[in-house]
């Protein structure tokens, strides 16, 4: 059996010193066996998880971050068969967590939890008489009062559903594609009160929709390529537009905008002009500026950066000279910094870091020294540091954790342990109170099993170059928030601004402030930590703030 470990590592001498973390392992399957936990979410101010313990099968469990408060919620689906909670999607609404999962005798459907096993009960019954109604990741998305996913019956296929948390307020939304043939909505994405998502309706094929949740106002926003489908993929918020790759009829793959008008939606810059495809991929925004991975057909695929506009829209730098590529992937923002794996042609595939500049942007760290690749993957941003994956010279692979200099790049694992090899996967990384959690497996023969890693240092993320006010003068209730929480300052200012960021670096939400006294609704916006970045004039503060 597993022991329990929760040990501080010893320092360790560098040139940059870093503040290691504090592990601990919750051994939820005993033995050689693995509890596979996934699927992490939130409800009654505990974290909500998919695991197995060898009796029970895949079911629904809930931590408080001891060991003790760690347990099974409901055994939804009896007996050692799973019930697979919050396989194909999971919101938080109302004080309440929907998610779909397999009950005993109606197949795969909609349930919800207030945190008690009483009050976790199957919502309702979409597919009648045994069969599945939810058969497909949907990433259920809340805008608003209501959560969006998708669901099947035999009449529709699978199309877009809503919930407002009661069966009398679940219904189908739209039967896009009409009759039993399904209009495969999917990338279901909040912005600006609606939500904006693709799907073949028959006739136009795959292109960008808008929805405000009821059936006329559910609507292709644009045939971008006539005749056939334009494919837009990789939708991303910034400032109140949905960002993504899409493809029309004479241009290739190109960068997209749209502010779910016809009119308003428009390709940012034909980036390997005329019919060559950009091959636009992997959009993250950072400081108000969407990275993403393309190519002009000159230099390979590269990082780029855009404003929003075609001027603004420029390569970040030629980091494997010519036309092959360096392919910058899983591309991650922390502390005005964008992190991601890439090859200069010389030292394989490592981490690298960008200011968004071309002069910013290095390499971090050669970590499989030469042309060996230490194949960087699953960035995940936590307080000080960047943490990831990596294979070293010799070994399995390690996590890393990175200040954004090579000195300060390290492998971090317990003290008694070898190895710790989180899944390859960053949907399975968890913020909750204000403690990391994830899954991995510290040797060959033991299974996965649910880990959290606490950076206990004071945190603040850098400020831009401008001075900085107390956070005594300011003041954020509730927090944690659900519906919506209220910012109050002593601060008098002219111009004001909240903008809250995801531990990826994406903007969420940014929203002007007028007087001292605010209410900002956080509806639309997924459970999790966020930074609150408020300026008043040339002032600044940056402050954590949970949404429940």
């Amino acid at each position: 059996m597993k022991k329990i470990l929760h040990c501080l590592l010893i320092s360790i001498s560098l040139t940059a010193k870093a503040q290691l973390p504090v592990f601990k392992e919750y051994d939820l399957y005993t033995g050689n066996n693995g509890s596979f936990p996934s699927n992490f979410d939130t409800v009654a101010g505990k974290m909500a998880f998919t695991a197995q313990d060898g009796t029970n099968g895949f079911e629904l469990w809930l931590s408080n971050g001891t060991t003790a408060g760690t347990a099974m919620l409901k055994d939804i689906s009896s007996g050692a068969t799973s019930s697979y909670p919050m396989r194909y999607g999971h919101a938080y609404l109302n004080g309440k967590l929907i998610f779909s999962a397999v009950g005993n005798t109606d197949g795969e459907e909609l349930w919800i939890t207030d945190g008690t096993a009483t009050g976790t009960q199957q919502l309702m019954d979409i597919y009648t008489g045994g069969g599945s109604g939810i058969t497909t990741t949907t990433f259920m998305t809340r805008v608003g009062s209501t959560v969006f996913f998708l669901a099947t019956t035999s009449a529709t296929g699978i199309e877009l559903w809503k919930t407002d948390g009661t069966t009398a307020g679940t219904s189908l939304v739209k039967d896009i594609k009409t009759g039993s043939i399904s209009g495969n909505p999917s990338l279901l994405t909040a912005c600006n009160g609606k939500l904006f998502f693709i799907a073949d309706d028959g006739t136009n094929g795959v292109e960008l929709w808008v929805s405000d949740g009821t059936n006329a106002g559910t609507q292709m926003i644009k045939d971008i390529r006539a005749g056939g489908s334009s494919y837009p993929d990789m939708l991303t918020v910034m400032n109140n537009k949905v960002y993504f790759g899409a493809k029309n009829s004479t241009e290739g793959r190109e960068l997209w905008v749209s502010d779910g008008t016809s009119a308003g939606t428009t390709m940012v810059k034909d980036i390997w002009t005329g019919a060559g495809d950009g091959f636009v991929n992997n959009l993250v925004v950072m400081n108000n500026k969407l990275y993403f991975n393309a190519t002009d057909g000159t230099n390979g695929e590269e990082l780029w950066v855009s404003d929003g506009t075609a001027a603004g829209t420029v390569m970040v730098k030629d980091i494997w000279a010519g036309a092959t590529g360096s392919y910058p992937l899983q591309l991650t923002a922390h502390n005005n910094k964008l992190y991601f794996r890439a090859s200069d042609g010389t030292n394989g595939y490592e981490p690298w870091v960008s200011d968004g500049t071309a002069a910013g942007t290095t390499m971090l760290k050669d970590i499989n020294t030469g042309s060996g690749n230490s194949d960087p993957n699953t960035f995940v941003a936590y307080k000080k540091y960047i943490y990831f994956i990596a294979v070293p010279p010799t070994g399995p692979s390690k996590l890393y954790q990175s200040n954004g200099t090579a000195a300060g790049t390290i492998e971090v694992a317990p003290a008694t342990v070898t190895g710790l090899s989180p899944l390859l996967n960053t949907g399975n990384f968890f913020m909750y109170d204000s403690t990391l959690y994830f899954s991995a497996a510290y040797t060959a023969a033991s299974g996965d099993e649910l880990w959290s890693l606490k950076d206990t240092t004071t945190y603040a993320p850098p400020p831009n170059s401008v001075s900085i006010f107390s956070k005594a003068d300011i003041a954020f209730y509730p927090n944690p928030a659900h519906h919506n929480f209220t910012i109050k300052t002593t601060t008098v200012f002219t111009v004001g601004r909240i903008i809250l960021t995801d531990i990826a670096g994406r903007v969420v939400k940014s929203q002007k402030l007028s007087s001292n006294l605010e209410t900002i609704s956080v509806d639309g916006i997924a459970p999790g930590m966020y930074m609150a970045d408020v300026w008043l004039d040339d002032k600044r503060t940056v402050q954590q703030l949970i949404v429940q």
